[in-house]
């Protein structure tokens, strides 16, 4: 039996070395959510963020510019990594509940 806890106690391992490795990626990416504002007959994309009650606004460019859309990726991976964390950590929950009062 002690062999068991022994491959829960690695996987515990690799999921806090994933976990890490996840929330290190999500801060090397743009944070905040891409919005779009016509101003006449132009696009403009903005970058909103909370700053505690406030919604703010980070002006980013023209909706047409190669900076704009290297923005919509850097937010894409973001996302991707945001949903992958979130299954890291539920996985993580479940593996402390298995592993609870075991000494390895």
């Amino acid at each position: 039996m002690s062999s068991i806890f022994h491959v829960i106690a690695e996987e515990l391992e690799r999921l806090n070395e994933a976990k890490s490795a996840y929330e290190a990626a999500i801060e090397r990416e743009v944070q905040g959510s891409p919005q779009i504002k016509r101003v006449g007959h132009k696009d403009y994309l903005y970058l909103a963020r909370r700053k505690g009650n406030k919604v703010l606004y980070q002006y980013v460019g023209n909706i047409k510019d190669e900076k704009c859309q290297k923005v919509f990726d850097s937010v894409k991976k973001r996302q991707s990594y945001e949903k992958l964390l979130k299954g890291i950590k539920k996985d993580l929950k479940e593996v402390r509940k298995a592993l609870r009062g075991r000494k390895i």
